[in-house]
């Protein structure tokens, strides 16, 4: 396992997106608490109903969280990145876990145990309602989603994932914006609520349309400007 300096652990909790509106004392606080652990590809971080006793920090790599089927089918639900925390609600919650995370690729994590959460919360309680923040606006991101799934069209939910990929994993290129990331079309499919032939109809229209095509694997947005306007209400 790589070592980390409490210099990149400060700096990697500063730019996650659930500690970063923490201040020096509390960062100081929190960098003695979170240690490094790895993830080699798809193995499991953990398994839906396992008990939570950890959140993590993503430092390098990415996961996939999915849920099986009866019939051992998998349905990836998000896609996560650096920067972005993971495990925390049911942490909180002291509930089992809803889901189960697996790598794509090796990753690293700042782990950070339930016991010294609590007690970093008690210690800290200017620290606590800046993370209820965080979280009550995960929760307003959920009712989003929700509605978009409800009552949105599956052009205008597929643009908003790319255009929401291309922010998170884009590397611009002479032919556009190319998300690195390789996902089937039923895992985009899994991502919007469609079935894999629904995406593949989108895709071929799209790429017939000159705004996306294939690049080893990975999603090119041709116009990432007209995929913008494509995911926003006044499209739809």
């Amino acid at each position: 396992m790589a070592s980390i300096s409490d210099e990149e652990k400060r700096r990697l909790l500063k730019s996650s997106n659930l500690f970063q509106g923490l201040d020096e004392t509390e960062l100081d606080a929190m960098v003695a608490l979170v240690r490094l652990v790895s993830v080699n590809s798809r193995q499991e971080l953990f398994h839906r109903g396992d008990s939570a006793s950890q959140l993590y920090v993503i430092v390098r790599g990415r996961l996939k969280a999915l849920v099986t089927s009866p019939e051992g089918n998998e349905i990836v639900f998000n896609i996560l990145g650096p920067g972005e925390v993971l495990g925390e609600l049911a942490v909180l919650n002291d509930t089992p876990r809803t889901a189960t995370v697996q790598a794509i690729d090796v990753c690293e994590l700042l782990s950070l145990r339930q016991a010294d959460l609590f007690e970093f919360l008690r210690a800290h309680p200017e620290a606590a309602i800046k993370l209820c923040r965080v979280l009550a606006g995960r929760v307003s991101n959920l009712s989003e989603l929700v509605a978009d799934m409800q009552f949105l069209n599956l052009p205008f939910r597929l643009a908003k994932k790319l255009v929401a990929m291309g922010q998170a994993y884009g590397q611009e290129q002479d032919d556009g914006l190319r998300i690195k990331l390789k996902l089937s079309q039923e895992e985009w499919g899994d991502l919007v609520g469609a079935t894999r032939e629904s995406i593949n109809k989108q895709f071929r229209a799209w790429t017939k349309e000159g705004l996306i095509h294939l690049d080893r694997g990975c999603i090119v947005l041709a116009q990432p400007e007209q995929m913008e306007r494509l995911s926003s209400y006044e499209s739809v």
